[in-house]
């Protein structure tokens, strides 16, 4: 991490509560989650805002050091039937290996940056992502990425139920729908933010900029 970089960055205005709760965050101990920024999804969900918005977000933290994981999904022909089900109800699972399936080039990510291949929704389940983030001292997440309603929301759920500070980036988010989207980010700050918080990459970038 650069040495100029402070320890503390300023929190942010988010819903429903400032991020994070106890004011404590810095590149050294946040991450970036980049999750289904992938050809097939972006095009699938004519995502080409959000993606844009992902790759500033991409480049302020790399430059910051901040470890930044990027996730891709893709079905299989083992896959299961509620995935199956996903897929046909809108959910754009590209196949392991496709076209689709590869990571959005435009993102620009660092040669450090973490990667990730799962099946299903949850970018935890059945992977070593919480151990490698465990082992970097991470503590705090943004969260980005496609769609809203399944990657975004069930990882970001579980990195909750694991004492991971979240926060989702709604215009870095994009959903099947654009009512799915804005249920999902609702659901996200129930609770008083029971799944975490939600704010803008403006109020994001403003922070990152500072240091």
């Amino acid at each position: 991490m650069p040495d100029h970089v402070p320890y503390r960055l300023p929190a942010l205005a988010a819903q429903p509560y400032a991020w994070p709760f106890d004011g404590r965050w810095s590149a050294a101990d946040t991450a970036l989650l980049i999750l289904g920024f992938q050809t097939g999804p972006v095009q699938a969900l004519s995502a080409e805002a959000e993606l844009g918005v992902a790759c500033r977000l991409v480049e302020a933290a790399a430059g910051l050091g901040m470890t930044i994981v990027a996730v891709r999904r893709g079905h299989t022909d083992q896959e299961s039937p509620i995935a199956r089900r996903r897929r046909d109800l809108g959910d754009p699972i590209p196949a392991q290996g496709s076209a689709g399936w590869a990571l959005d080039a435009r993102l620009a990510l660092p040669p450090a940056a973490i990667l990730i291949d799962i099946a299903g929704d949850n970018a935890f389940f059945g992977t070593d992502l919480e151990e490698r983030l465990r082992a970097r001292g991470i503590r705090n997440l943004l969260v980005t990425g496609l769609p809203t309603e399944g990657l975004v929301h069930a990882t970001q759920r579980a990195a909750n139920d694991m004492g991971f500070e979240c926060l989702a980036i709604a215009d870095a988010c994009k959903g099947t729908s654009p009512a799915r989207h804005a249920a999902q980010l609702r659901i996200t700050t129930f609770g008083n933010g029971l799944f975490g918080t939600v704010a803008s990459a403006a109020e994001v970038l403003s922070a990152l900029h500072f240091a």
